[in-house]
Order: C-alpha cells, then structure tokens, then sequence
C-alpha cells in the first residue's frame, strides 16, 4: 500500500514538473527581440515583417540613420554641421550641428551673423539731424526706390551703416550720451546726407 502510494506521488511530481517545462517554451512574440526592429525604409533592399506586427521588419543591410540635422538647419543657426553623419533617401543627416560661425560679440539673426552697433560714427536715420527721414516719407525715397528699388534708409542699411537708434542705444548702455557732430555728404547718388555722432 505504502509502496504504490510513493509511486504515485513520484508520478504526480514528473506530471508536474513536466506541465513547468512546457509552460516554459511557450515563443516570444515580442518583435524586436526576435530581431524585427526596423522599420520598411530603413531596409531598402527587402525585408521579412513580423508575423506579430507587421509594421516592424528584418533585413541584412538595414540603414539606421536616425539623425534629424542637416546643412540647411545648421546654417539657419550660423553654425557649422557636425563630425558625425549619415544619408537618408538621398540627404545628408548629422548627429548635432557643430561650431558656431559667429564672433563672440555676434548675434545670429536668420542665418547672417550680426555685429552689435558701434556707439558712434556713420548711421542711417528714420529722421535724422540732416534734414532727411530715412522711412518712407523722405522727399529722397522716391529717388531711391526709383535707382535703387529700396527706400534710402533700407539703401543706407544694405551699405552696412548701422540704425541710428541701435548706435545711440548702445552708447547709452555703455554709459555714454551720443552726441551729434555733423552730416557726411556723397555717400550715394540720392542718399547724400548721413549724420555722425560721437559717444560722450
């Protein structure tokens, strides 16, 4: 009695024991671990989807380039690209965008590196101690517009005199009082008359 009761428990353990194993080999369907984690376009050459989503793929050759910078966007920040890179349908992508173009006392203002104005010298004004506005109610302007196809205070600008007012600002800040001196004449045909002042 004793002996067919041991076997008997002996056989119920082996059941047992037998039901964990199998419980164990039950497959996966966890799709990257099975090595579908990459997506159709970054296996260009083919692939085999996951039979547990089909969205995620095999392949060989998979192209992973996952970076998101490129020339362009670097360059709208005045910075140069990065060290690391790689290509995409055809376009250049990069890690980070790398070193700045600008001077330490330069500002980036859409993609063109700006100098701060200086506190004296030349300066084109909106109405300034010459006589003429710089916007577009000087007697001047229609002359401009008409040779240069710009208001004379866009004209002034564009021969890379700064903003009076930007001049003026920063010789405040600096602790100084811009002062007027006198106008400079023959610079340009129509704009003749540009004012100069000094920072005391």
């Amino acid at each position: 009695m004793r002996k067919g009761m041991l076997i008997t428990v002996a056989g119920m353990a082996l059941l047992a024991g037998t039901a964990d194993v199998r419980a164990a080999c039950i497959p996966t369907q966890d799709c990257a671990s099975l090595g579908y984690k990459y997506t159709a376009a970054q296996c260009p050459d083919g692939a085999i989807a996951c039979p547990f989503d089909t969205s995620k793929f095999f392949c060989m050759e998979p192209q992973t380039c996952d970076y998101t910078y490129t020339a362009e966007s670097c360059a709208a920040n005045c910075q140069n690209v990065g060290s690391s890179s790689c290509v995409r349908n055809g376009t250049t992508y990069y890690a980070s965008c790398g070193s700045s173009k600008c001077s330490s006392d330069q500002t980036c203002e859409n993609g063109t590196c700006k100098s701060p104005a200086p506190t004296s010298g030349y300066c084109c004004g909106h109405i300034n101690d010459c006589g003429y506005s710089g916007g577009t109610s000087s007697s001047y302007d229609s002359e401009c517009k008409r040779i240069y196809m710009k208001s004379c205070y866009e004209q002034c600008i564009e021969w890379g005199y700064p903003d009076c007012l930007n001049m003026q600002a920063n010789c405040r800040a600096s602790g100084g009082t811009p002062v007027f001196q006198y106008c400079i004449v023959d610079i340009g045909y129509y704009v003749s008359k540009l004012p100069i002042y000094s920072c005391e």
